[in-house]
């Protein structure tokens, strides 16, 4: 199965100024490129962002959208080459097998557009592994289950991209600390699975980016403070997901994170 074709950065109107507003600090503005080639792996915490603002070409079913985190990374970075890769429903196994779903062709195994000369590399992934409903309730076996294929998925990504910085990213909040909302309440397993995900990126040389640490913005807060949609979302944006400030923000805490070279 042939991946698509890495493109050239398109111009993005994107939401800077709902990141600037957080407690992260936007990266410096450089006139030369920081990384030349960026993929981005990962499910739909990753993939999605406006309805109606889809990526060309990309599959129906993957929701993959063009002001994402990883399309306003890129833009932010300036860097020459982006391969998205990311799907809605992805799991560790999409990494190296194709997916399908309804509306358009398969998505390529995401691992297809990892090469040599990738020097950046974003991964958001995991909790379909375990069915997103038990993420609020994670045991310790789905924790256990979670290092295992989450840190096999990025020794192959330096084993494919030896040169990359790979970048492991936390899910965004999606309730109060302690509290609920929408049927749904806190029981620790976001909370659980953070650690995790954490402890599985020290372990295989990749940095982490803990998102979730931020409070404040989760979906049981009113329009224009959550970064998380509830079950009716007041943008065209996905339920249960990032809305765009919300995947503005996860591309400014990457950005961040991310070494001086």
């Amino acid at each position: 199965m042939r991946t698509s074709r890495p493109h050239r950065l398109p111009v993005l109107a994107v939401l800077i100024a709902a990141a600037a507003a957080t407690t992260v600090a936007a990266a410096p503005v450089r006139s030369a490129p920081l990384f030349e080639r960026y993929v981005a792996l990962g499910d739909s915490s990753a993939a999605v962002g406006s309805v109606d603002r889809l990526q060309p070409g990309s599959p129906r079913f993957c929701s993959r959208a063009a002001d994402n985190y990883p399309s306003v990374l890129a833009h932010m970075l300036k860097v020459a080459e982006f391969a998205d890769m990311s799907c809605s429903s992805a799991r560790t196994e999409h990494m190296t097998t194709p997916q399908t779903g309804r509306g358009g062709t398969a998505n390529p195994p995401q691992f297809d557009a990892l090469t040599a000369d990738t020097d950046l590399v974003t991964v958001t992934l995991g909790a379909n592994d375990i069915g997103t409903i038990n993420v609020n309730v994670i045991s310790d076996a789905q924790r256990e289950l979670i290092r295992q294929r989450v840190g096999a998925v990025l020794d192959e990504i330096h084993r494919r991209a030896p040169r990359a910085t790979v970048v492991l990213t936390a899910y965004l909040r999606y309730f109060p600390p302690g509290g609920g909302c929408h049927g749904f309440f806190d029981q620790g397993g976001q909370q659980r699975l953070t650690d995790t995900l954490r402890a599985t990126a020290d372990a295989h040389e990749a940095r982490f980016v803990d998102v979730f640490a931020a409070t404040g913005h989760d979906m049981c807060q009113p329009p224009g403070a959550n970064w998380v949609n509830g079950p009716s979302p007041d943008t065209r944006t996905v339920p249960l997901h990032a809305n765009v400030a919300g995947q503005a923000y996860l591309a400014t805490a990457i950005a961040a994170a991310l070494p001086d070279r």
